[in-house]
């Protein structure tokens, strides 16, 4: 009878009717439980049916029977294999190595697939190697072989070990998709997704395929693609966590935000951590400059894991970009407690809250203690020698930032100059960092934030240690920009700019960029090609005030270009400018070349500068000269240094012809303002009410939405006497940083003035700024670096503004401005004659509201806001200039005449 069954079973078997011949094997091993070939063939049949736990238990009774039989110990492992016993398996497979037979081979194959289940690629070599001792062909060793080298990162040898084991066995699905992951490693993503979409020919459903093609996807920038396979995957699979993370990744490249976030609470309730990912959210929103949602994607992450600590490291670099040095300090605190002396990153985090805060002996503390593995770290040396700057051991200093740029030049430097937002294109060298340059840069921020304490002597130091660079053949350690806030000398500020073009120069003087022109029309031409390069085409000020200047060009003798340093394609302002330009072009992914020939190729004749020093402009392509004419205009209230900036655009207020001495570039006098202004900008129209804002209702409003920066000991005197003379009256000022409020209130009540009698406003959309200015009732000025664009603001929305004509550029814009809008009355000259215009003012009702009323009635009437009569005097001063160069002459101080019909009054 048993006869009979066996044959019955093994022509089942031989049908692939599995199942069946399975239950007549069991009928047959209870007939004769004695016989170990029998209970081997039931655990063959439940390996195939991948019952292998049913296997094991059949395979344990045949090893009693026969322990040393090599068949039943090679099932065994691969059964073994199979539910993961990798241990057992290398025993088993050692145990029929000892023993003699044909089972060696299938032996040593499943030794090397544990080895590589266990991570101990070494050894997996060293049996795969004995296999294809004997046979040569066997493509599962030469898989495995592969798999080996990818894990040591050898890819090439392990891609070719892949690609023989392909050719062993065409089509071999495994190897293809650790073909397609290799070829990932080795950057070539476009065979990887070859490679895959092989792989899924024969696999149509493979979890693995589908990831390895979604990722080769990603690396070639085809996000749209990658979703769509990722999303194939997820319909089978919708708690798949590696797919559910490359989608969010994928969405993360496309911006779309709100669709992360949803992918992330997918993630989190299939239980994967989302750390990682919330910090990849943030970090992509902080290259492109926007630090508040930055902050937002933290703070949502610490919701949910309090205690992270890269979410905490995260937290405090966010924080010292927005400047919000206590709240750094306070989560640096938190911060040391988590994070061990061997978490580097973390206490380097630390260091970095201590030395923005001054504690330059705690730092040293802390990262004197960190492990000797901190020092292959530039961030560790550059901390170091930031603390060590910061208690005036400079040559030390320079030791440790020696070793920073040694280790990591690009990235160190960029740190400093660059912060979050590294736009500066490759063939834009980043200027060294030295310790000069890290204290100067510390004592400006404490003053920007109302840190006034020893003012005078921070002043000095600053002077010193910049003159003392200067007198040395070094760069400035105070920025040109920065040199506008200080009460520094013209002469001082000139130097520093000087210096600064002579480094460009010298930066540029290796490029192989064709220096000069391109090819343009001659003297005759029939329009002048006029090109305007700056990285503020957005919501920034310089767009507030140039928005609607573009369009006021007459096309008939004019061809406008615009050249974008950075894109905005979603700002109004951005949108606005380039529809309003001939041509616009983005020169953002364009490296500084690239940048000069596409200008010299579109022929410009007149190439405008709008930033000069300010942030983010690149004064590298101007050093090249892509135009015949170049011109500093708008966006620095200064002079250049340069040479290879031919004129300044000025009036006769901001720069009176005998502070001509101190511009390289020659001054072109405009007759009205140098300062173009929007005649359309729109107010709101809300209803704004005091309450919205905070202020009382009955009182009077002094008002200053000047960035802090700009505001110093002296003027803050004078408000605060001013305070003290009108007694009902409160100071209305623009900051969001909670330390720069908190040091003037606390500046305030040592003038014997209520910390409360300072109110602060809050970013608001430029309509609704412009419509709360109805709530103030007079604008008082700063004087080193006055208002600009915020007295451009004001007096277009109907606010007198009072200045105090200040010597140099930065603090004589404001008269301009009231000068081309006919109210005079308004520029006072001195400290003491503001303080009293003030008073009176705010005290004489009947005096404030004619000049109120005067300049409702000005403001149309006037200059200042006749954008189209600015575009024709500033095309004047083009055509003046291009006739000079025509002429071959050199270029030399010109007037623009006025037109006539408007005059101030």
């Amino acid at each position: 009878m048993i006869e009979t069954l066996i044959a019955q079973a093994d022509r089942l078997a031989a049908e692939g009717q599995l199942e069946q011949a399975k239950e007549l094997y069991i009928r047959i091993c209870q007939f004769a439980p004695h016989r170990a070939r029998f209970w081997f063939r039931l655990a063959e049949l439940q390996y195939k049916l991948e019952c292998f736990e049913d296997c094991q238990r059949a395979l344990e009774y045949a090893l009693r029977l026969e322990p040393f039989n090599p068949a039943i110990l090679l099932l065994a492992s691969a059964a073994l294999l199979e539910t993961g016993y990798y241990a057992q398996v290398i025993q088993l497979a050692d145990k029929i190595l000892s023993l003699d037979g044909d089972k060696r081979l299938g032996a040593l194959l499943n030794k090397s697939t544990a080895l590589l289940r266990l991570g101990r690629f070494a050894e997996v070599l060293v049996t795969v190697d004995a296999v294809l001792e004997s046979d040569n062909d066997q493509p599962m060793a030469h898989a495995n072989r592969g798999v080996a080298l990818t894990g040591l990162g050898q890819h090439e040898e392990a891609l070719l070990a892949f690609e023989r084991a392909l050719q062993l066995r065409p089509g071999y699905g495994v190897v293809l998709i650790n073909k397609s992951a290799v070829l990932r490693a080795l950057q070539r993503s476009a065979e990887a997704l070859t490679v895959a979409d092989t792989a899924l020919t024969t696999h149509p459903t493979s979890a693995a395929a589908l990831l390895n093609r979604a990722a080769a996807l990603m690396d070639l920038q085809r996000y749209e693609e990658a979703l769509v396979t990722l999303d194939h995957l997820l319909t089978r699979q919708p708690d798949h966590a590696k797919a559910l993370l490359n989608r969010a990744l994928a969405l993360l490249q496309l911006q779309r935000y709100q669709e992360v976030l949803t992918a992330v609470h997918a993630l989190r309730a299939v239980g994967q951590p989302t750390g990682e990912i919330l910090l990849a959210a943030s970090d992509s929103q902080l290259r492109q400059g926007r630090l508040d949602q930055a902050l937002a994607w933290i703070e949502q992450g610490l919701h949910w894991y309090p205690d992270h600590v890269g979410l905490l490291r995260a937290r405090v670099a966010i924080l010292l970009a927005r400047e919000r040095y206590r709240a750094a300090m306070s989560t640096a605190e938190r911060l040391l407690v988590l994070a061990g002396p061997d978490q580097v990153p973390a206490r380097l985090a630390v260091a970095a809250a201590l030395n923005a805060t001054g504690q330059f002996e705690k730092s040293l503390s802390l990262l004197e203690a960190l492990p000797s593995s901190a020092k292959d770290d530039w961030q560790f040396h550059a901390k170091l020698g930031e603390a060590l700057a910061g208690l005036d051991r400079f040559a030390e200093a320079r030791m440790a930032f020696a070793t920073a740029d040694r280790l990591a030049k690009r990235p160190f430097r960029a740190n400093y100059h660059d912060g979050f937002i590294q736009i500066r294109p490759t063939d834009s060298p980043v200027p060294p960092v030295t310790p000069e340059l890290v204290r100067v840069s510390y004592e400006f921020r404490r003053l920007e934030h109302g840190d006034w304490q020893d003012y005078e002597y921070r002043i000095t130091t600053i002077r010193r240690l910049t003159e003392e660079c200067l007198e040395r053949g070094e760069p400035s350690p105070l920025l040109p920009f920065r040199a506008l806030f200080l009460p520094v000398s013209q002469e001082l500020r000139l130097a520093i700019a000087r210096r600064e073009s002579e480094r460009l120069m010298e930066v540029v003087a290796d490029s192989s960029v064709a220096h000069g022109a391109g090819q343009y029309a001659d003297g005759a031409a029939k329009r002048l090609k006029i090109g305007y390069l700056s990285a503020d085409f957005h919501e920034h000020p310089t767009a507030h005030l140039m928005r609607g200047f573009f369009h006021c060009h007459d096309r008939r003798r004019f061809e406008i270009y615009g050249y974008a340093l950075r894109g905005e394609a979603d700002s109004a302002y951005y949108q606005r400018i380039k529809n309003d330009c001939d041509h616009f072009v983005d020169l953002s992914n364009m490296d500084n070349a690239a940048a000069v020939r596409r200008i010299q190729a579109d022929g410009i004749h007149v190439l405008v500068d709008l930033m000069v020093y300010t942030n983010d402009s690149r004064p590298e392509i101007f050093c090249h000269r892509p135009a015949p004419i170049q011109v500093n205009w708008l966006g620095f209230p200064g002079s250049s240094g340069a040479q290879y900036l031919d004129y300044v655009v000025v009036d006769p207020v901001v720069l009176p012809p005998e502070q001509a001495v101190f511009c390289t570039e020659q001054p072109v006098y405009l007759p009205d303002c140098y300062q173009v202004n929007d005649r359309w900008q729109e107010i709101a129209e809300t209803g704004i009410q005091r309450a919205d804002q905070d202020l009382p209702e009955q009182c009077f409003v002094f008002c200053c939405f000047n960035q802090i920066q700009k505001l110093e000991p002296a003027m803050f005197s004078v408000w605060m006497r001013i305070l003290l003379r009108v007694s009902d009256s409160i100071l209305w000022l623009y900051s969001e940083s909670e330390e720069a409020q908190d040091n003037l209130r606390a500046t305030a009540a040592a003038c014997g003035v209520a910390g409360e009698r300072l109110v602060f406003a809050k970013r608001l959309p430029k309509d609704c700024h412009l419509e709360r200015h109805c709530l103030a009732d007079l604008f008082l000025d700063t004087h080193i670096y006055g208002a600009h664009t915020t007295a451009s603001d004001a007096l277009w929305a109907g606010l007198p503004v009072l200045t105090c004509l200040g010597e140099a550029f930065p603090a004589r814009v404001a008269a301009s401005l009231l000068h081309a809008v006919g109210l005079p009355e308004l520029i006072t000259y001195s400290l003491a004659e503001y303080e009293e215009r003030a008073v009176r003012l705010a005290t004489q009702p009947t005096e404030l509201a004619a000049l109120r009323d005067k300049l409702v009635y000005n403001r149309l009437r006037t200059p200042l806001f006749d954008t189209e009569r600015f575009t024709r005097h500033l095309e004047r001063a083009y055509e003046l200039m291009w006739e000079r160069d025509v002429q071959g002459l050199p270029p030399a101080p010109l007037h623009v005449s006025a037109l006539p019909g408007r005059e101030p009054g």
